[in-house]
Formats: structure tokens, C-alpha cells, sequence
């Protein structure tokens, strides 16, 4: 599986799933307490969906290069990582 086919996998199996709920979530805390920081959090992860869904089309249209999605795959390998030692 190249690079390309990798990401999308990847983004349509895993990473925008847990976008979605991650933004869901954060809808339902809205509505029960307003804050700023949940309202900076919720358009942060709006963006990052955007970009992925972005990452998608591109994928789609065949615009992507191959070494961009390695450079997205590094990105969220580091993400990833990141946040296991968060944990």
C-alpha cells in the first residue's frame, strides 16, 4: 500500500472518527456550561476536521503527492505519540 492509499485509510478508519466524536463531545459541554476555552477547542478540532476532509478531496481529485502524505503520515504518527505520553 503506498503512502497516499496508507492516509486515507488511515484518516476514513481512524483519525476522523475520532475527530467527529472528539467534536461532538465538546458540543454537548457547550451545552451545558459556555467557556471560552471549550469554544477555542471546538473551532480548533472544526479545523482540524476541515483539513482532513481537505486531505480527502485532495486524495480524491488525485492532487496529493506522495511525499506530502508521508509528511501528514509523520505528522500524525508524531500526534499520536504525543499523546500516549500526555496520557
Amino acid at each position: 500500500m503506498n503512502c497516499i492509499q496508507q492516509l486515507e485509510t488511515l484518516l476514513k478508519t481512524d483519525v476522523l472518527l475520532q475527530v467527529n466524536e472528539d467534536i461532538e463531545e465538546l458540543e454537548q459541554e457547550l451545552q451545558k456550561k459556555s467557556n471560552k476555552a471549550l469554544k477555542e477547542e471546538l473551532l480548533y478540532m472544526q479545523q482540524v476536521k476541515q483539513y482532513f476532509d481537505e486531505v480527502l478531496e485532495d486524495i480524491r481529485l488525485g492532487n496529493l503527492k506522495n511525499n506530502d502524505a508521508q509528511d501528514i503520515l509523520e505528522s500524525l504518527e508524531e500526534m499520536k505519540t504525543e499523546n500516549e505520553d500526555d496520557v
